[in-house]
C-alpha cells in the first residue's frame, strides 16, 4: 500500500527482532538534501506501525510528551514564510546537529544533552559561528514551546560555546592582487571583482536578480540580505560596469545565471580563480577589502555603512534614492 506524500513510512528492519517494524516521518532536509527522519516507534506488526503513524499525523496539537521534532515542524511552518532562503538553509543545517535530541520529549531534554551537542561540534572542528547558529535555533524552538505552554524552561541561554577564535582571519587584497585579477584570463575572474567593487556578501550576489540591476541609473537594488540593514542600494562602480552590463544582458533570471547558484558553487568558482592567480583569499575578504579601501580613501562613515549594509546607518531615504549621489561619490573613491 502506497502512503500519501509527506505522510511518513513504515518499513521492516532486518534480523530477528521482537518489534521489527519502524514508523518514521521526514521532518526536514539537511544542506545536502538528505532527509532528517523522526522515529515514531518500533512495533511488532505492520498494522500496529501504520496505526501509530496515523495517530501521529492526525494529532492536531502536540500532546504532553511533545518532542523537539514536533516543535520544529510547528515553528518552522510559520517562521519560514518570513525569512530568506539562506536563513531557511541555515536552520536546516543546524537541525542536523540536533538529531540526537529531536525524538526526545521536551521534558526529558536537559542542559547536559544540549551542551553535549555543542561540545561535540567544537571537538569535531566546527567553528564558533556554527555552534552559535545551533544555539540560536535551540533558543527559538524552546521560546516557541514556552509561548505555546508546551514546556516551562529553556537552557539555550546557558550553553557555553567556548572561545571565538577566528579560524581564517580576514585579510585585505593588495593593489597588486587586484590588478592581477583585472588582467586574469580565468573565465570567472569577474566574480571576485564584483565582490571587491560592491562590498556585497556572497549570498547577496548569488541571489541578485537581473531585474534588480538598474543599468540606466547604474545601481544594484539589494532586496535579499541576511540583515534588515542589508536591504540597500549600491552604485555600480565604473570599472565593473562593462562586466555587469554583459551579465545583465544575457537574459538570465539572476545576474550570475538562469538558476540561483548555491554558496558552494560560488565558493568553488571563486577558489578556482584564486588558485589560478596563486592568491590566497576568501569571498569575505573582498568585503573586508572594500570596507578598508573606502576607509583609506576617506569615504564618509555613514556612506560606508550604507554601502556595506551595516546596522546603525541612517537608511530612511534609501528607498527614495535621495542617497544615491552621495553613495556614488563614495564608491568612486575606489580605484
Amino acid at each position: 500500500m502506497k502512503l500519501p506524500n509527506n505522510y511518513g513510512s513504515v518499513s521492516r528492519l532486518s534480523g530477528n527482532r521482537r518489534r521489527p517494524y519502524v514508523a518514521r516521518k521526514t521532518i526536514a532536509y539537511d544542506e545536502n538534501g538528505r532527509q532528517i527522519m523522526q522515529i515514531i516507534g518500533y512495533y511488532a506488526t505492520r498494522d500496529a506501525a501504520l496505526t501509530a503513524l496515523a495517530n501521529y499525523n492526525q494529532t492536531p496539537t502536540p500532546e504532553p510528551l511533545i518532542t523537539l521534532a514536533k516543535v520544529y515542524r510547528a515553528w518552522f511552518a510559520g517562521h519560514s514564510k518570513h525569512v530568506s532562503q539562506s536563513a531557511v538553509d541555515s536552520y536546516r543545517n543546524s537541525l542536523r546537529h540536533l538529531a540526537p535530541v529531536m525524538g526526545m520529549p521536551l521534558a526529558s531534554i536537559k542542559y547536559r544533552h544540549l551542551q553535549d551537542i555543542i561540545d561535540g561540534m567544537r571537538k569535531s572542528g566546527l567553528s564558533y559561528a556554527s555552534c552559535k547558529k545551533v544555539r540560536s535555533l535551540i533558543n527559538m524552538l524552546f521560546e516557541y514551546a514556552i509561548i505555546n505552554e508546551w514546556c516551562e524552561h529553556s537552557y539555550g541561554q546557558y550553553l557555553e560555546l567556548g572561545r571565538n577564535v577566528s579560524v581564517k582571519p580576514h585579510s585585505v587584497f593588495t593593489r597588486q592582487q587586484i590588478n592581477k585579477l583585472w588582467r586574469s584570463s580565468h573565465p570567472f575572474a569577474f566574480l571576485p571583482l564584483l565582490l571587491l567593487y560592491t562590498g556585497m556578501r556572497s549570498v547577496e550576489l548569488r541571489t541578485l536578480r537581473r531585474c534588480d540591476v538598474n543599468l540606466k541609473q547604474k545601481f544594484f537594488d539589494i532586496k535579499q540580505s541576511k540583515t534588515k540593514a542589508g536591504i540597500r542600494i549600491i552604485p555600480i562602480h565604473p570599472r565593473i560596469y562593462p562586466i555587469v552590463s554583459e551579465l545583465a544582458n544575457t537574459g538570465n533570471k539572476y545576474l550570475l545565471g538562469d538558476d540561483m547558484l548555491s554558496y558552494g558553487q560560488v565558493a568553488a568558482r571563486f577558489n578556482a580563480v584564486m588558485r589560478h592567480e596563486k592568491i590566497k583569499h576568501t569571498t569575505h575578504d573582498c568585503r573586508h577589502t572594500f570596507a578598508t579601501l573606502l576607509s583609506n580613501a576617506g569615504a564618509n562613515e555613514n556612506a560606508r555603512r550604507r554601502l556595506l549594509g551595516h546596522a546603525g546607518a541612517n537608511v530612511t531615504d534609501i528607498y527614495t534614492h535621495k542617497a544615491l549621489p552621495q553613495l556614488r561619490a563614495a564608491i568612486k573613491l575606489l580605484k
